[in-house]
């Protein structure tokens, strides 16, 4: 017979141990349960043996949907090497982090942040495996707006160099074709030199303002929209029609917007110059203008169409044309053009959207533009 014999104050003190190591264990595990971040346990071949909230508001399965899976699952098919590598690791008993790729239930792709950690027994063997894994989408935004904007800095700061370096021989270019046609007689001459010396104003007025790092313009002027694109067009006509490019444009005699002129040109020109990349092989140009009434709004709205007949955009293009810096034009682009217009747009109080197709019987681009009609020069700005 074995008999134990201690005092019921020891016993007390025993209950009360084995008390406090409950509850420190049940908080750790109501932690775990209720993390934001996801907190995994796996088996040693991989397998999903334990869940918490964090994993399920990240990767949207449920417990019972994912225990028994593979840890694969979890990840996006073109980063599953990483993984890979990654339990090799563990295997040799070494933690393992890396930012990698996710995959939600929905199949929606998500940013994350992943450590793992080994479970190892003697001798040296691997018998399961834990992962900490967050969400770090919002941190990947605030990472690319940054480094979006120090790019933008530097533009600005190109730009100045730029436009003081070209402001002279610019001014020299201006004065000789001053002199030039003050003894030009014929008249389609002198109307060459008119179009080369506003052109040569515009790439003065860009020159010292510099892409959207310009001072407001003074005023806005009532402009007759199609003497505008009359002239727009007429700096592409020529290289339009060697392309096999057929432009249209319909828009009624005296239909005129109060905006910044020079911005609403840019704006255009670098549609239309869009456009024409879109179409080297041919295709068709068309320019519509309409005025549309609108009974919340005095005056109404104008309504822009640039639309071609090119190749189009895939979904994935088209999500990302109005990001600073993105171009499909390969080293010709900068990916600065659309992104300058839409900020134009803005300005001028109107809206910018774009439609796509990349079918073979009917590809094209068509974007809008909606511009609030402010009516006369006299109105406010």
């Amino acid at each position: 017979m074995l008999l134990a014999v201690f005092s019921a104050k020891q016993r007390r003190l025993y209950e009360a141990e084995l008390l406090r190591a409950r509850r420190e264990s049940e908080q750790v595990v109501e932690i775990v349960r209720r993390s934001s971040d996801a907190i995994i346990r796996f088996s040693a071949e991989g397998l999903i043996e334990s869940w918490n909230n964090g994993a399920q508001q990240i990767f949207g399965y449920r417990i019972e949907e994912c225990r028994g899976r593979r840890f694969d699952c979890l990840f996006a098919p073109d980063v599953l090497a990483d993984v890979s590598e990654g339990i090799s690791n563990l295997r040799r008993g070494d933690e393992f982090m890396l930012d990698i790729m996710g995959l939600r239930a929905s199949g929606e792709q998500v940013d994350i942040s992943m450590s793992l950690t080994p479970h190892m027994e003697a001798p040296g063997t691997l018998v399961a495996f834990s992962a900490i894994i967050r969400d770090i989408t919002a941190r990947k935004r605030t990472e690319q707006a940054l480094i979006q904007n120090e790019k933008l800095a530097s533009v600005g700061r190109l730009a100045s160099s730029i436009a003081h370096e070209i402001n002279n021989p610019l001014e020299a270019v201006t004065n000789l074709l001053y002199i030039l046609a003050s003894s030009v007689t014929d008249p389609k001459q002198k109307e060459l030199v008119d179009t080369a010396q506003e052109e040569l104003a515009r790439v003065s007025h860009i020159a010292t303002h510099t892409l959207r790092f310009h001072k407001q313009s003074s005023r806005r002027t009532v402009v007759d929209l199609r003497a505008l694109l009359e002239s727009v067009l007429g700096l592409y006509r020529a290289r339009l029609a060697n392309a096999g490019v057929e432009a249209v444009v319909k828009c009624e005699s005296g239909l005129t917007l109060r905006c910044y002129e020079g911005e609403l040109r840019q704006i255009l020109v670098n549609l239309i110059s869009n456009a024409f990349d879109a179409m080297r092989s041919g295709g068709r140009l068309s320019v519509r203008v309409r005025e549309v009434s609108a009974a919340s709004i005095a005056g109404g709205r104008i309504h822009i169409l640039v639309a071609d007949t090119g190749t189009g955009m895939p979904p994935d293009i088209l999500s990302r044309v109005f990001e600073p810096f993105f171009s499909t034009k390969g080293i010709g682009g900068t990916g600065l053009g659309l992104w300058i217009a839409r900020d134009l747009v803005t300005k001028n109080d109107g809206t910018i959207s774009i439609r796509t197709s990349t079918t073979s019987q009917r590809s094209g681009t068509a974007c809008m533009l909606s511009f609030k009609n402010s009516g006369s020069e006299n109105s406010s700005p």
